[in-house]
């Protein structure tokens, strides 16, 4: 009965391998997680900037300045190239 078992563990472990080669592999698996990495930097780095933004409007209010916030265009540099492929 064990014999049977490892058999059919065996059968199973050989058809799941064939299945992931199939679907693209481990090289897949790799650009995937290299394009979800690069997605939530960009994510991450867009909730920065806002979260920097309403910051300094908030600022602005609670010190109540008579100047106008700096345009949000000024002195930013352009974003780095991400390098994220559609």
């Amino acid at each position: 009965m064990e014999v049977l078992a490892i058999i059919l563990s065996l059968i199973a472990v050989a058809m799941a391998y064939v299945a992931l080669q199939r679907t693209g592999g481990l090289k897949d698996i790799r650009q995937q997680m290299d394009h979800l990495a690069t997605k939530t930097e960009d994510t991450a780095k867009g909730a920065r900037e806002t979260t920097a933004d309403i910051l300094q409007r908030l600022e602005h209010m609670v010190r109540g300045s008579g100047a106008q916030p700096p345009n949000k265009d000024e002195n930013v540099p352009p974003p780095p190239d991400a390098g994220s492929k559609p």
